[in-house]
């Protein structure tokens, strides 16, 4: 191995009586990529949290490019130290333009001109990590999707700074990613790396790990467990290794593989997506799961939002929305794939989160019922697998059980479509799976699932999937047939679709 540039010994913290990190230590060479895995609330941001000095360990020592500092003491500034963080949950603050925000993170943009020197040293980057990215300086963030959102954070930790960038942290870098701009974004990694850049990737998606980065780290319940070669693990021996063996030991089923009872009634959900002379009559059958396919930013997440807005109109006739001429019969749920800014109340605690949706049908004469909403919670906690108690802070919660929580809440509203944005954004496989067993549930009781994933694998739990190309449906797959392969040369290659009666 070349030389050394962080090692970690015995690094431990807790939190009350919760042991999150136990007796930690690992390496990381120069020019090294590697990873630590782990399920929901293993520790891997806990430690990386102590890594970087933003939280005070209860032991341990941290040695970065031959300087060691003590664990228990929390760092003023990681950038000073030459590392750079990429965060789970976005940091980026919706009221500034894009340019504003590259010159947060660039201290080198003075002077009158310090938007254009900002947005010149970010665009630089964002070209290379991220080709054909398509954000524009003078965007608000908050009119950007997750995914613009993500590669700005991606690109502003690789921006010059006082001092160089020597290690990077990147927390789910790709979550809300698709394929396409993933691939860009590690080929980016690696010649950095070539250049004597080291990072730390943490993230759920398993191929990733495998396919882009030297070892991986395994940790289980607050410990590191064992070290592996990225290039000889595989999916299996990684989940093994992080003790959901037991659960992921059964096939993984697709929506083919369920036997579905009768669904009770067959009027369809109608929804006309487009121009009324050009666009699609999509007939969305009760029962069905429908996936939204391809590319992201193709318009799969602005139709999720055209259905939702015109589902909840009290206005008769199509509604006009986000450029789709739409019309819902039915009611409507909806998940968003921005937990954070659009999911969680992060000031309530996980049964208040899980009920605000519902407090209509738990009220009598205008007063809330504690008893029903009481029963509201306990019905959906095990069916959800929810860690803790109702009573607890959702923030205290892990990324993952902060999802269950939000579709807890859009599930209970037993409604007749449920809209998905990317839900598993984030999440361990276990998690995962815990959501398309809900999704073939939910299904089978005769609700219709529209669900769109970055992960383009997920997508064959569909019985259909719409794949889309410039805000245009091109093909239609069953799930059996979307496979990523197909998903993917649809995207490129497909001819704008005709879905009248389709099915």
């Amino acid at each position: 191995m070349s030389e050394t540039l962080l090692s970690v010994e015995g690094v431990t913290k807790r939190f009350g009586s919760t042991l999150a990190v136990d007796d930690a230590a690992f390496r990381l060479a120069r020019g090294e990529l590697i990873g630590i895995a782990g399920h929901n609330g293993a520790g891997k941001s806990t430690v990386l949290n102590v890594v970087t000095g933003r939280l005070a360990g209860d032991a341990g020592t941290v040695t970065l490019d031959g300087t060691t500092r003590d664990a228990t003491v929390p760092v003023a500034s990681a950038d000073a130290l030459g590392i750079r963080i990429v965060f789970q949950e976005l940091s980026l603050c919706p009221a500034l333009r894009v340019d504003e925000t590259a010159a947060v993170f660039d201290r080198s943009a003075r002077g009158t001109s310090w938007r254009t020197a900002a947005w010149n040293h970010l665009q630089t980057v964002l070209d290379e990590m991220f080709p054909g990215h398509g954000i524009r300086r003078q965007q608000q963030i908050r009119d950007l999707s997750i995914a613009r959102r993500q590669m700005i954070e991606c690109a502003a930790a690789m921006l010059p700074g006082e001092v160089p960038a020597k290690l990077v942290i990147l927390d789910e870098p790709t979550s809300s990613l698709d394929a396409s701009s993933t691939e860009s974004f590690y080929a980016y990694l690696h010649r950095r790396a070539a250049e004597g850049l080291s990072a730390i990737v943490t993230t759920h998606r398993l191929h990733e790990m495998i396919d882009n980065l030297s070892r991986l780290y395994i940790m289980r319940d607050g410990r590191i467990v064992s070290e592996e070669v990225a290039a000889t693990s595989t999916k299996e021996s990684l989940v093994a290794a992080m003790g959901i063996g037991g659960h992921e030991a059964a096939r993984e089923r697709t929506v083919s593989d369920v036997e579905r009872p009768p669904v009770p009634g067959d009027a369809p959900v109608r929804v006309h997506i487009g121009d009324r002379a050009t666009g699609a009559e999509i007939e969305l059958r009760a029962g069905e799961i429908i996936g939204l396919g391809g590319l992201e930013g193709h318009g799969q997440v602005a139709v999720l939002e055209a259905l939702a807005k015109a589902a909840r109109s009290r206005l008769p006739g199509p509604k006009r929305t986000l450029r789709q001429d739409v019309t819902v019969d039915g009611t409507v749920a909806y998940v968003s794939g921005d937990r954070g800014d659009r999911g969680i109340f992060r000031y309530w605690d996980v049964g208040q989160n899980v009920t605000i949706a519902n407090l209509k049908r738990l009220s009598t004469a205008g007063f809330l019922s504690r008893g029903a909403e009481r029963r509201l919670v306990d019905g959906w906690w095990p069916k959800l697998g929810i860690k803790g108690g109702p009573e607890d802070p959702i923030v205290s919660l892990s990324g993952g059980t902060q999802q269950k929580a939000l579709m807890a809440r859009a599930m209970a509203e037993d409604s007749d479509l449920l809209l998905l944005e990317d839900p598993t954004r984030g999440v361990d496989q276990s998690t995962k799976e815990d959501v398309y067993a809900l999704l073939r549930r939910q299904a089978a009781e005769g609700q219709c699932v529209v669900w769109y994933s970055t992960e383009n694998e997920e997508l064959r739990h569909c019985d259909r999937v719409l794949v889309f190309r410039s805000n245009e449906i091109v093909a239609v797959l069953a799930g059996s047939e979307a496979t990523e392969d197909a998903i993917l040369s649809s995207s490129f290659a497909g001819a704008p679709s005709s879905l009248s009666g389709a099915s």
